[in-house]
């Protein structure tokens, strides 16, 4: 069973490009800009309250649009997009590569979402000795940072998905006209 799961989750990082991708994405770098700007809003306790208001409403959008996106098109035009690069066997194909994106966009809300539940949960007073109670304001700081910045790069994401999105509908514009060119061509012979 784990196997199973270990290896979609895999796939899906190859497909979406990995860690390198992940590191030269301007959505992340746009994320941490926005982390660094948006401080006063998470070092402080509640923060969490935001991204549950949010988050779900984002990940029931994103869940339809990626239902949608999965029958966007003609049968032809998404064989063509699922068809084997000749070039990179053995690579995820461009369907699969353009899913993967979604995927990302979704795995990142629910990350930014569980960070949110725990964060609340964890937030309550305990006894704790006097070492840990020294460097626990550091440890919410960090951990806060940490939840804040799943949710700034799932908002930033939103953008990731859309120009994904307006990329296959241009493709599919190109193929459609191809379509109507071949068309025009064998209604001259």
């Amino acid at each position: 069973m784990y196997t199973g799961v270990l290896n979609i989750f895999g796939r899906y990082w190859q497909a979406y490009g990995g860690g390198s991708a992940l590191v030269r994405s301007p959505y992340l770098h746009a994320a941490a800009v926005l982390l660094v700007l948006t401080y006063a809003t998470w070092s402080q306790n509640g923060w969490w309250e935001q991204v549950l208001s949010v988050m779900p409403n984002l990940l029931g959008f994103t869940l339809g649009g990626f239902a949608m996106f999965l029958g966007f098109g003609d049968e032809k035009f998404r064989s063509l997009l699922a068809e084997p690069d000749e070039d990179a066997i053995g690579e995820p194909t461009l369907y699969v590569s353009i899913c993967a994106t979604f995927v990302h966009f979704i795995v990142v809300q629910l990350f930014a979402l569980v960070a949110a539940v725990v964060a609340k949960s964890w937030w309550f007073y305990f006894p704790w000795p006097e070492p840990i109670r020294v460097f626990l304001p550091f440890l919410n700081l960090f951990g806060w940072a940490f939840g804040y910045a799943f949710f700034l790069y799932a908002l930033t994401s939103v953008l990731a998905a859309t120009m994904h999105v307006f990329r296959i509908a241009t493709m599919y514009e190109q193929h459609q006209q191809v379509q109507a060119t071949n068309r025009a061509s064998n209604d001259e012979k």
